[in-house]
């Protein structure tokens, strides 16, 4: 929620879409039960600004440059951005497709303390094809694909949902 609400008011979005995902592929260990997680996502947002999406189930796929290509076919008026944390801005050069999604979409990755030194040594921060943004402020930012917004947050949760997911294990 953090995260979509900073996207929202820091590069002035009109709406945030949740693509629950049936598995993520980089991922061993399997989800609760996608229509569980839906359910959880849809209490969760309560708000008109944000849209979840079972799409990827109905799609039949996993693959983010999937995804992106339907959404876009389908929806050719829309400037879409991928928004995540860290932790996928850390992993995204290990994913299918991940030049080509790039060139598909630009993508914000909203940071978390140490925010600049994660940054520095992300692989996706040295990926020389990509314009890399540091948005220090909301504005309203062109959402062009071969760009990465790296949002500073000075309000920040320092907590990932690794940490969340291997927290509630072990309750």
């Amino acid at each position: 929620m953090h995260i979509s609400m900073a996207a929202l008011k820091g590069l002035h979005l009109d709406v945030v879409w949740w693509l629950v995902t049936p598995q993520n592929p980089l991922k061993i260990d399997k989800p609760a039960d996608m229509d569980v997680r839906l359910a959880l996502c849809r209490e969760m947002a309560q708000t008109p600004k944000i849209v979840v999406s079972d799409i990827e189930r109905e799609m039949g796929t996993q693959i983010t440059y999937q995804t992106i290509k339907k959404l876009k076919k389908t929806h050719p008026k829309v400037d879409f951005v991928w928004i995540s944390g860290m932790d996928n801005a850390l992993t995204l050069h290990k994913w299918n497709n991940w030049k080509e999604l790039l060139r598909q979409i630009p993508t914000v990755h909203i940071t978390r303390k140490p925010a600049t030194s994660l940054i520095r040594q992300c692989p996706l921060r040295m990926y020389s094809a990509q314009h890399h943004v540091y948005v220090n402020r909301a504005a309203r930012y062109p959402l062009i694909p071969g760009t990465t917004f790296w949002m500073l947050q000075k309000k920040m949760v320092n907590v990932s949902s690794t940490e969340i997911r291997n927290s509630l294990k072990q309750t």
